[in-house]
Protein backbone atom coordinates (compact mmCIF):
# COMPACT_ATOMS: atom_id res chain seq x y z
CA UNK A 1 0.00 0.00 0.00
CA UNK A 2 0.82 3.80 -0.62
CA UNK A 3 1.47 4.20 3.34
CA UNK A 4 3.91 1.21 3.65
CA UNK A 5 5.68 2.70 0.52
CA UNK A 6 5.38 6.28 2.32
CA UNK A 7 7.03 5.00 5.67
CA UNK A 8 9.81 2.64 3.80
CA UNK A 9 11.11 6.54 2.31
CA UNK A 10 10.29 8.75 5.08
CA UNK A 11 13.02 6.71 6.79
CA UNK A 12 15.74 7.20 4.28
CA UNK A 13 14.17 11.11 4.26
CA UNK A 14 15.13 12.60 7.79
CA UNK A 15 15.54 15.73 7.76
CA UNK A 16 19.63 15.83 8.69
CA UNK A 17 19.96 13.66 5.52
CA UNK A 18 17.94 16.03 3.28
CA UNK A 19 19.90 18.84 4.82
CA UNK A 20 23.52 17.61 3.65
CA UNK A 21 22.11 16.76 -0.05
CA UNK A 22 22.64 19.20 -2.70
CA UNK A 23 19.81 21.36 -4.00
CA UNK A 24 21.60 22.34 -7.41
CA UNK A 25 21.79 18.63 -7.99
CA UNK A 26 17.83 18.02 -7.35
CA UNK A 27 17.06 21.37 -9.47
CA UNK A 28 18.71 19.11 -12.32
CA UNK A 29 16.68 16.28 -11.34
CA UNK A 30 13.29 18.50 -11.06
CA UNK A 31 14.20 19.35 -14.97
CA UNK A 32 14.80 15.93 -16.40
CA UNK A 33 12.09 14.92 -13.86
CA UNK A 34 9.27 16.67 -13.15
CA UNK A 35 9.34 19.80 -15.31
CA UNK A 36 7.53 18.59 -18.10
CA UNK A 37 4.78 19.12 -15.76
CA UNK A 38 4.86 21.44 -13.27
CA UNK A 39 6.11 24.84 -12.25
CA UNK A 40 8.50 25.77 -9.26
CA UNK A 41 10.37 29.07 -9.13
CA UNK A 42 9.22 29.82 -12.19
CA UNK A 43 10.83 26.70 -14.13
CA UNK A 44 9.08 24.27 -15.85
CA UNK A 45 5.49 23.97 -17.50
CA UNK A 46 2.25 24.75 -15.91
CA UNK A 47 0.43 20.89 -16.76
CA UNK A 48 0.22 19.89 -13.18
CA UNK A 49 -0.42 21.94 -10.26
CA UNK A 50 2.20 25.09 -9.76
CA UNK A 51 4.66 23.73 -6.49
CA UNK A 52 5.50 27.42 -5.35
CA UNK A 53 2.97 27.31 -3.01
CA UNK A 54 2.14 23.87 -2.27
CA UNK A 55 2.86 22.14 0.88
CA UNK A 56 6.55 21.39 -0.32
CA UNK A 57 8.24 21.69 3.23
CA UNK A 58 6.26 18.61 4.22
CA UNK A 59 8.12 15.57 3.18
CA UNK A 60 5.05 13.74 4.12
CA UNK A 61 3.04 15.31 1.36
CA UNK A 62 5.32 15.42 -0.96
CA UNK A 63 6.09 11.69 -0.52
CA UNK A 64 2.28 11.04 -0.73
CA UNK A 65 1.99 13.05 -4.12
CA UNK A 66 4.94 11.69 -6.09
CA UNK A 67 4.11 7.86 -4.34
CA UNK A 68 1.01 7.61 -5.24
CA UNK A 69 -0.73 10.45 -7.29
CA UNK A 70 -3.52 8.92 -8.22
CA UNK A 71 -4.71 9.02 -4.54
CA UNK A 72 -5.58 12.76 -4.57
CA UNK A 73 -6.00 14.17 -7.71
CA UNK A 74 -7.57 17.74 -8.26
CA UNK A 75 -10.91 17.97 -10.69
CA UNK A 76 -8.78 19.76 -13.00
CA UNK A 77 -5.76 17.54 -13.58
CA UNK A 78 -7.64 14.54 -13.99
CA UNK A 79 -6.43 13.17 -17.85
CA UNK A 80 -9.03 13.93 -20.43
CA UNK A 81 -8.90 11.58 -23.85
CA UNK A 82 -10.42 12.88 -26.65
CA UNK A 83 -11.21 10.76 -30.01
CA UNK A 84 -11.03 13.30 -33.24
CA UNK A 85 -13.26 12.40 -36.15
CA UNK A 86 -9.97 11.64 -38.02
CA UNK A 87 -9.43 8.99 -35.42
CA UNK A 88 -6.51 10.93 -33.71
CA UNK A 89 -6.37 10.17 -29.78
CA UNK A 90 -5.27 13.32 -27.51
CA UNK A 91 -4.51 12.58 -23.62
CA UNK A 92 -4.03 15.13 -21.11
CA UNK A 93 -5.38 18.14 -19.08
CA UNK A 94 -7.57 20.28 -19.88
CA UNK A 95 -6.56 23.86 -20.16
CA UNK A 96 -8.89 26.36 -21.56
CA UNK A 97 -12.20 25.15 -22.93
CA UNK A 98 -14.44 27.55 -25.26
CA UNK A 99 -17.71 27.16 -27.31
CA UNK A 100 -15.58 25.95 -30.14
CA UNK A 101 -12.58 24.30 -29.09
CA UNK A 102 -10.53 22.73 -26.21
CA UNK A 103 -7.36 23.60 -25.74
CA UNK A 104 -5.32 20.50 -24.14
CA UNK A 105 -2.01 20.09 -22.54
CA UNK A 106 -0.60 16.73 -23.63
CA UNK A 107 2.99 15.27 -21.96
CA UNK A 108 4.85 16.94 -24.79
CA UNK A 109 2.53 19.95 -26.62
CA UNK A 110 -0.31 21.65 -26.39
CA UNK A 111 -3.16 21.05 -28.22
CA UNK A 112 -5.77 22.84 -29.87
CA UNK A 113 -8.79 20.63 -31.09
CA UNK A 114 -12.08 22.02 -32.57
CA UNK A 115 -15.16 20.78 -30.86
CA UNK A 116 -16.78 19.95 -33.98
CA UNK A 117 -13.87 17.81 -34.72
CA UNK A 118 -14.61 15.79 -31.27
CA UNK A 119 -15.80 12.52 -32.11
CA UNK A 120 -15.71 10.80 -28.11
CA UNK A 121 -14.20 12.77 -24.84
CA UNK A 122 -13.68 10.88 -21.64
CA UNK A 123 -12.38 11.77 -18.24
CA UNK A 124 -10.23 9.68 -16.33
CA UNK A 125 -9.89 8.89 -12.80
CA UNK A 126 -6.48 8.96 -13.08
CA UNK A 127 -3.48 11.22 -12.77
CA UNK A 128 -1.46 12.33 -15.50
CA UNK A 129 1.80 11.96 -13.40
CA UNK A 130 3.40 8.60 -13.80
CA UNK A 131 3.40 6.19 -10.94
CA UNK A 132 6.79 4.51 -10.12
CA UNK A 133 8.88 8.08 -11.09
CA UNK A 134 10.81 7.66 -7.78
CA UNK A 135 11.97 4.02 -8.38
CA UNK A 136 13.78 5.34 -11.06
CA UNK A 137 15.67 7.64 -8.73
CA UNK A 138 18.88 6.73 -6.70
CA UNK A 139 18.76 7.07 -2.93
CA UNK A 140 20.90 10.29 -3.19
CA UNK A 141 18.88 11.48 -6.22
CA UNK A 142 15.80 11.24 -4.08
CA UNK A 143 17.16 13.40 -1.41
CA UNK A 144 18.49 16.03 -3.63
CA UNK A 145 15.25 16.31 -5.12
CA UNK A 146 13.42 16.32 -1.88
CA UNK A 147 16.04 19.38 -0.81
CA UNK A 148 15.52 21.04 -3.94
CA UNK A 149 11.50 20.94 -3.62
CA UNK A 150 12.06 22.11 0.02
CA UNK A 151 13.93 24.88 -0.48
CA UNK A 152 12.57 28.50 0.33
CA UNK A 153 14.11 29.73 -2.95
CA UNK A 154 16.27 28.56 -5.67
CA UNK A 155 19.96 27.44 -5.36
CA UNK A 156 22.32 29.82 -6.49
CA UNK A 157 24.49 27.56 -9.20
Amino acid sequence: SSDLLVERYRAQLAPEVVEAADAARGRQIFGRTCAACHRLFDEGRKVGPELTGSQRRNVDYILENVLDPNAAIGRDYQVTTVITDAGRTISGIIAEETERSLTIHTQNETVVVPKDAIEDRRQQNVSMMPEGIVEKLSLQELRDLVKYLKSEAPPRD
